[in-house]
């Protein structure tokens, strides 16, 4: 009877490491479209509904027929859809990150450090994850309220 209890101990111990294994995101060192140089930005609004919170964007090199579909970005604890948008002619990856919004638990797990963050996207029908580097921090953009009457 004892000897039972240790295998199943050994087997329920198993089952657990696989399980918490699988939920970890592997990162690509290598992605089909090139990633430039991150920023982010706080940003204040200049009404209080207007709220408050960081912009961060990612230039990224699509390629016009490919399989690739950007999905969420992980930035400093939250998690958001992401869009591709073309600013100055170029695609960027623009997501704007409110300062209520909750933490995620999925962030988490990647261990990032303030100036990282990750993407995550869709090659062919496969989730995969790819990091982004030295995340430049620039200065505040405060909007002016509007003028009272």
């Amino acid at each position: 009877m004892g000897l039972m209890k240790y295998v199943l101990s050994y087997f329920l111990l198993f089952c657990l490491c696989l399980t918490s294994c699988t939920s970890q995101k592997k990162l690509q060192t290598e992605t089909p479209f090139e990633i430039g140089k991150a920023s982010s930005q706080p940003y204040v609004g200049g009404r209080e509904e207007s709220g408050s919170g960081t912009e961060l964007r990612i230039p990224v090199s699509l390629l016009e027929n490919s399989n690739i579909v950007i999905n969420e970005v992980y930035f400093r604890g939250k998690q958001v859809k992401a869009l591709v948008n073309t600013v100055d002619n170029q695609n960027m990856i623009v997501v704007r990150i409110p300062n209520d919004s909750p933490e995620s638990s999925e962030t988490k797990d990647l261990l990032l450090n303030s100036d990282e963050a990750v993407i995550s996207y869709l090659d062919n029908g496969e989730t995969k994850y790819a990091k982004v580097k030295g995340v430049k921090q620039k200065q505040p953009l405060i909007y002016k309220g509007a003028p009272k009457n």
